[in-house]
C-alpha cells in the first residue's frame, strides 16, 4: 500500500494550483496598478514641461492641460473622464496635479487582491522665473 503512489501528482497539483494563481493575480494587479502610477506621473511632468512655452497665466494653463491629456490619451484604458487635471500657477512655480479615478479598472480591483488605492494622485512642478 505504501509504494502505490498514484494520484500524488494530483494532489500536489490541487494543493499549490491555488496558490500560485493568487499570486499570479497579484503580479498582474501590482504590474498594473504600477503602469497606471507611472502614466499619471508622466502625464504630470510632460504638461509642466510644456508649460515653460507659455507666456502668460492662461496659456501655461492651456498647455500643460493639453500635454497632460495627451499623454493620458496614448495610454492604455484611461479614459478622459476618469482624469481630475489642476494646474497652479503663481507666478514663480507652476504645478500640474493629475488624479486618476481607477475605480471602473478591473485589473486595480481584482477581488482576491487588496488594492494599494484605486485613486492615483501625481504632481509636477517647475520653476518658471528666477533662476
Amino acid at each position: 500500500m505504501a509504494a502505490d503512489r498514484r494520484g500524488t501528482a494530483v494532489i500536489e497539483l490541487a494543493l499549490a494550483l491555488p496558490i500560485l494563481t493568487i499570486f499570479l493575480f497579484g503580479i498582474v494587479s501590482g504590474g498594473s496598478w504600477l503602469a497606471m502610477s507611472h502614466i499619471v506621473q508622466e502625464s504630470a511632468n510632460e504638461g509642466a514641461r510644456a508649460a515653460l512655452a507659455g507666456i502668460s497665466t492662461s496659456e501655461r494653463a492651456s498647455l500643460a492641460s493639453q500635454a497632460a491629456l495627451q499623454t493620458l490619451s496614448r495610454s492604455y484604458g484611461i479614459r478622459q473622464e476618469e482624469i481630475a487635471l489642476k494646474v497652479d500657477d503663481d507666478g514663480r512655480q507652476l504645478t500640474v496635479k493629475v488624479a486618476y479615478d481607477g475605480s471602473a479598472n478591473p485589473l486595480l480591483k481584482l477581488p482576491i487582491m487588496p488594492a494599494a488605492t484605486t485613486t492615483i494622485r501625481r504632481q509636477a512642478s517647475v520653476v518658471l522665473a528666477g533662476f
